[in-house]
């Protein structure tokens, strides 16, 4: 399998999104995958890039046995929102160029924050005519609104329609916590769309050792380490410090980087505290040395509704170590911590809490070691990084296998599926503008018949299970049920109106299908869109591969016997029609449909 990965940030970065993206990039290239990486120069989190790279437009490197091609980005220590937004479409373009170059590959994996990059990913497989996995770290655009970075209300809804867009189009969305499961759900998404593929940890770097430190001992360390950003609420870190100013037994360590680190030793030196030391962000080997030097390990957030949905990487390297945690956390942060025995939460925001879990770890070294032993376990068990990288293996090599399984034409599956969409485009525009006139005397006619709106409109589940609106011209009365046609027929009452039964013969009432067509929802040729509450048709298509296609305006089962026929055999139709899609098929179905609705009594 041929993998191209997609990222803005990668080592020798640190941070989560880095260790991310290499870490499943390794995984790939272990396993026999050929891999090729397009990131950015290395300037993350500090916004100054790298001396070896500040001169550099491109460059291409190996690391690990991965083919990396780095690609020009905008970077500055400015954090501005314009400077932001600069850096992030700065690579969004280049990236694309950067990509083209790469040989065709079998799926493109490109990783968010930046929103921006989803697309880029979205062109590159729409080129290459490959499926694109959009793996989700960040819930953006929402999570810049709940830090305040965006607050332009318009900027924000074209945010919120870009993000829809791409989990439109993507073949599969990855998500890191459950709660960013939940909130792309709350969007929408049908829930077989989204994975769940936590951060985790390198068990082969990050290993129970050093010392753990006894009560008797002449000082114990309590590190945190990592991003020092605005939501982590770190100030607790420095009031703990200074309620413990005078306790020689315990000191803090804080490793990394971050805009808030500045505000930070400031805040430190103010009290002129002499029991906190801070230190720049290290390599990972460098960081397990500190984790086993420490007899204690913390993680703090602000706790915010936008914070209780993260799962602070930091844990899980805490926890590989053998090392106890005190999290100052909510949420998805706070239950991790619970399910895997591996520490003890407190409420965020809270230096008296921190310090009395603090002092309870101190004083009791069986619990410590305890606690220690079962977050390392439960990490090696669960939360492994090779175990992670093999399930996002498993999950790209699912796709490629169903992709390679359509057949039937000379281009490529999703290449195919976009020319044939600039087609339903055009298509539908001259038959809208033909149609007017039909459009016009059957809305006339629909609104003189029988009481109610004119158009109809219901919910409709579409390409990749994802549910929408279908416009339709009023054939039913207003008080019909919200049923499959076929089971509004077998009941006793006649629920269909006169011009309605009209409008059904001659195929009439579906017209402002075209409006879905032209919205991107629908083509001219697929499968009869299914009703929401269809839910075996849907599951039925699911597994059969029958979502990976546009519902349409006709279709191969609506030629085939329409409502007549059964649900199984409707499905099989559409699977046929999936796997054997092609112009001339097409064509096919389109000459059979005009000769079908004139046949029809």
């Amino acid at each position: 399998m041929r993998v191209l990965l997609i990222t803005q940030y990668y080592p020798p970065e640190t941070g989560a999104a880095p260790i991310r993206a290499h870490n499943f990039a390794k995984g790939f290239a272990r396993r026999g995958h050929d891999v090729v990486v397009v990131t950015g120069m290395p300037n993350h989190p500090s916004g100054v890039k790298h001396a070896a790279y500040r001169r550099c437009m491109a460059a291409r490197e190996e690391r690990d046995g991965i083919r990396v091609r780095r690609c020009f980005l905008y970077a500055s220590p400015k954090k501005t929102f314009a400077r932001r937004l600069l850096n992030q479409i700065s690579f969004m373009c280049t990236s694309f160029f950067g990509s083209l170059t790469v040989r065709r590959p079998d799926v493109v994996l490109v990783t968010s924050p930046p929103l921006f990059l989803g697309i880029t990913a979205w062109l590159i497989a729409l080129v290459k005519g490959v499926p694109f996995v959009l793996d989700v770290r960040d819930y953006w655009p929402h999570a810049a609104v709940a830090l305040g970075q965006l607050r332009d209300r318009r900027i924000i809804r074209w945010a919120e329609r870009l993000e829809m867009f791409l989990y439109r189009h993507t073949a599969m969305i990855v998500a890191v916590t459950p709660s960013m499961v939940r909130l792309i759900k709350e969007r929408g998404i049908s829930e077989q769309r989204i994975v769940l593929i936590t951060n985790g940890a390198d068990t082969e770097a990050f290993i129970p050792g050093g010392r753990n430190v006894d009560a008797d001992e002449e000082c114990m360390t309590v590190l945190y380490s990592g991003t020092h950003g605005l939501v982590h609420g770190m100030d607790v870190i420095i009031e703990a410090a200074d309620i413990l100013r005078d306790d020689p037994r315990l000191r803090f360590l804080l490793i990394g980087d971050g805009v808030a680190k500045d505000g930070l030793v400031s805040m430190a030196l103010k009290k002129g505290l002499t029991n906190i030391e801070f230190r720049s962000s290290v390599e990972p080997g460098e960081l397990a040395t500190a984790i086993h030097g420490a007899g204690v390990c913390i993680a703090t957030t602000d706790g915010s509704e936008f914070s209780r949905g993260t799962m602070p990487v930091k844990l899980f390297d805490y926890m590989a170590c053998g090392r106890p945690v005190v999290a100052a956390l909510e949420g998805d942060g706070a239950e991790f911590v619970r399910r895997s025995c591996g520490g003890i939460t407190v409420a965020p925001g809270d230096p008296e809490r921190l310090v009395e879990a603090l002092k309870r770890l101190l004083d009791d070294r069986e619990h410590r070691e305890k606690l220690g032993r079962e977050g390392s376990e439960f990490v090696v068990r669960e939360c492994s990084r090779r175990i992670l990288a093999e399930k996002m293996e498993e999950l790209l090599d699912k796709i490629v296998t169903a992709e390679r399984s359509l057949r039937g034409r000379r281009l490529p599956f999703r290449r195919y599926l976009a020319v044939k969409y600039s087609l339903d485009f055009v298509g539908s525009i001259f038959l809208l503008v033909l149609g007017v006139p039909i459009l016009l005397v059957a809305a006339i006619v629909v609104r003189l018949d029988s009481r109610g709106r004119t158009v109809f409109k219901q919910r409709r589940i579409g390409i990749h299970s994802h549910e929408f609106t279908i416009f339709k011209f009023r054939t039913m009365r207003e008080e019909t049920p919200d049923l499959a046609t076929d089971l509004i027929a077998s009941e006793d009452v006649d629920y269909m109106t006169r011009v309605g039964r009209l409008l059904r013969k001659t195929g009439a009432d579906e017209l402002p299908n075209l409006i879905n067509i032209l919205k991107g929802e629908m083509s001219i040729v697929g499968p009869r869109p299914a009703l929401y509450n269809q839910y075996e048709l849907i599951d039925l298509r699911r597994q059969t591969l029958g979502d990976l296609v546009r519902p349409g305006l006709t279709g191969w089962a609506q030629i085939n016997g329409r409502d007549s026929i059964s649900l199984d055999e409707k499905v099989r139709l559409d699977a046929f029609y999936v796997k054997n899609c092609s112009f001339l098929l097409d064509l096919k179905i389109c000459v059979r449909t005009i000769f079908v609705l004139c046949n029809t009594e």
